[in-house]
């Protein structure tokens, strides 16, 4: 048995004059309804979130996800975008809960995509990391979470605001902190801003990133020459790996392999790599339970 996709949800910041609207064919166990939860940032400000839990009453490992720069929800129906229900059934299946992280609705954007990177309004140095320490304490207050397994993990402008959440210095990590985050992974960031701002950078945590090697969005050679600096340097071990063939948002389930215009009039490749996307989820599950058995 099952719901159909235009099931209508009221969620929890604004009853139902925000509706959010179900993916396609979502289990009946009320488990694994969607519920919008509001968090409150470590800068102040009130964002949303889509937490998922498995069958189970037991704390469980947590996965945080953080969207990219077109964020969370679809532009026409506000519905959860499909590379994120897709890997949040991924992480459903292994058993964790997974919350994942608005950082743009409650601030009065739904992408950011198309602004010029010195004007944009949300920075992943800036806000999104207040953003997920705001939602690790969110989950360690919950009994239905192990305090000390939530990884962290964000997809191009969230997988740069992964890097600057567990950077080793990162002035939005509160004091004090009982477990920071167990690990974090992150898909195809931009690491030149990161390069250029914090050259002896290294992280707080471990760290995967997966990267596509004809990625020309967010280039992974910067990221490679970040990781071997910050292996050199000391701190967490950082791991990255790239797909061959594969271009900006290769994990995603169907996305068209295309070219498009992003800010300042690039011309982008992005699109689904299905053999880099298989290898990207068995590394990442492999990655993850590793990290949620020690």
């Amino acid at each position: 048995m099952s719901l159909w996709r235009t099931h209508l949800l009221c969620g929890v910041l604004a009853g139902c004059a925000s509706p959010v609207w179900v993916d396609t064919y979502l289990p009946v166990d009320p488990a694994l309804l969607p519920n919008k939860i509001a968090i409150s940032s470590g800068d102040g400000t009130m964002i949303s979130g889509y937490l998922y839990r498995p069958p189970t009453q037991e704390a469980r490992p947590a996965v945080l996800m953080m969207h990219g720069c077109s964020g969370l929800l679809t532009k026409k129906y506000g519905r959860l975008k499909s590379r994120e229900t897709a890997w949040r059934d991924i992480f459903l299946a292994e058993g964790y809960v997974v919350l994942l992280l608005d950082s743009f609705t409650e601030r009065g954007h739904r992408s950011i995509c198309n602004i010029s990177l010195s004007d944009r309004p949300i920075e992943p140095n800036r806000e999104r990391p207040y953003d997920a320490y705001g939602a690790l304490k969110w989950l360690q207050s919950q009994p239905f979470i192990a305090p000390d397994k939530v990884v962290l993990g964000g997809w191009s402008n969230g997988a740069m605001s992964m890097l600057w959440t567990v950077f080793a210095g990162a002035p939005q990590r509160p004091k004090p902190l009982t477990h920071d985050f167990r690990a974090a992974f992150g898909f195809y960031p931009g690491c030149i801003t990161l390069r250029k701002r914090q050259p002896r950078y290294t992280a707080a945590v471990p760290t995967l990133l997966q990267m596509g090697a004809y990625d020309n969005w967010t280039l992974p050679k910067p990221c490679r020459e970040l990781v071997e600096t910050a292996n050199a340097t000391g701190g967490a071990r950082i791991t990255a790996e790239s797909y061959q063939d594969a271009v900006h948002a290769f994990d995603h389930p169907k996305s068209k392999r295309r070219t498009i215009s992003v800010s300042n009039g690039r011309r982008v490749r992005i699109g689904s790599n299905s053999v880099a996307r298989r290898r990207a989820i068995e590394r990442i599950k492999t990655f993850l339970r590793t990290k949620f058995s020690n």
